[in-house]
C-alpha cells in the first residue's frame, strides 16, 4: 500500500515547526496540511522547503461562505489563503462549504475559481448544532460541478454523514468515493453520534483498515488531537496506521 500521509499544523503552531519539517523531510509524514489562522503571516514557512496543502480557515474564526452578511470577509480569508498558496507552492487548498443553505454556498462559490481549491465535505450537524452544508452526495456534487472543483474526502466526517442519513457507513463512503476525491482527512470516531469528532486512532469504533483501504496512493491527514502542544500524539497515531497496514 501507498501510505502517504500528511501533519496537520496551523499558522500559530510557529514552535512546532522545526519538528514538523524534520519529521516531512525524513518521514513518517510527506507533507504538512496548514491552516492559515487570520492575522499571522506566511513568512515563518517560507523557509522550509517542504510540501505544504493549505486548509482555508474554518467557522472557529468566523468564515461561513453561506452566510451572505460577511460575503466579503469570507473573499478576504480566501483571498489570503490563495496567497499564501503562490508563495508556497501548494497545489491543493481546501475550503468548508460552511452552514445554513447550500443556495448560498452555490453563488458564493461562483467567484472562486482557482483549479487548486477543494471542497470539504462535512457532516450534516457541526459542533455547535449548525445545518452543515456537504453532507450528502448530491449536496457535494452540486458544490464540485460549480467550478469544477476537487474534493478532500473527510472520512470521518462521511460517517458522521452516514449516521444522520441511518446508511451503512462503509456503503456511504463507496458512494461518496464514486465523487474522485484527490485527497482525504482521517481520524476515528464513535457510531452512535452524528456530531463532528476527531478521535485518536483506536479511540473510536471506525474500520480504519477499511479506511486506510480507500486512501492507497493519496495524502490522507491525520485529523486526530494534539495534545501538551506537541507532535507526539500526532506520531502515534501515524505509527498506528504504519502498523495496521503492516498487519493486513
Amino acid at each position: 500500500m501507498n501510505f502517504r500521509p500528511g501533519l496537520k499544523l496551523w499558522s500559530t503552531n510557529t514552535d512546532l515547526l522545526p519538528e514538523a519539517a524534520l519529521l516531512v523531510q525524513n518521514g513518517p509524514f510527506e507533507y504538512i496540511e496548514l491552516m492559515p489562522v487570520p492575522g499571522t503571516s506566511v513568512e515563518p514557512f517560507v523557509q522550509y522547503d517542504i510540501p505544504f496543502v493549505l486548509h482555508c480557515a474554518t467557522e472557529r474564526f468566523g468564515v461561513n461562505i453561506a452566510d451572505t452578511t460577511i460575503t466579503e470577509y469570507n473573499l478576504q480569508i480566501i483571498d489570503k489563503c490563495l496567497e499564501w498558496a503562490d508563495v508556497l507552492g501548494t497545489e491543493y487548498v481546501i475550503l468548508h462549504p460552511g452552514f445554513g443553505e447550500i443556495e448560498n454556498s452555490l453563488i458564493f462559490l461562483e467567484k472562486i475559481v482557482d483549479p487548486r481549491v477543494l471542497i470539504e465535505n462535512m457532516p450534516k450537524v457541526g459542533i455547535n448544532g449548525e445545518k452543515s452544508i456537504g453532507y450528502n452526495l448530491k449536496q457535494i456534487h452540486s458544490l464540485l460541478n460549480v467550478n469544477d472543483f476537487g474534493l478532500c474526502l473527510d472520512l470521518n466526517h462521511v460517517v458522521k454523514g452516514a449516521i444522520s442519513l441511518k446508511e451503512d457507513y462503509k456503503e456511504y463512503i463507496k458512494k461518496i468515493m464514486s465523487l474522485n476525491p484527490v485527497m482525504f482527512h482521517i481520524a476515528d470516531g464513535m457510531l452512535n453520534i452524528e456530531i463532528d469528532e476527531h478521535l485518536s486512532i483506536g479511540d473510536g469504533e471506525y474500520d480504519i483498515e477499511f479506511m486506510l483501504e480507500c486512501v492507497d496512493g493519496f495524502p490522507v491527514t491525520i485529523e486526530t488531537p494534539k495534545k501538551h502542544n506537541n507532535l507526539k500524539n500526532d506520531l502515534i497515531n501515524v505509527t498506528k496506521l504504519i502498523n495496521l497496514i503492516g498487519d493486513s
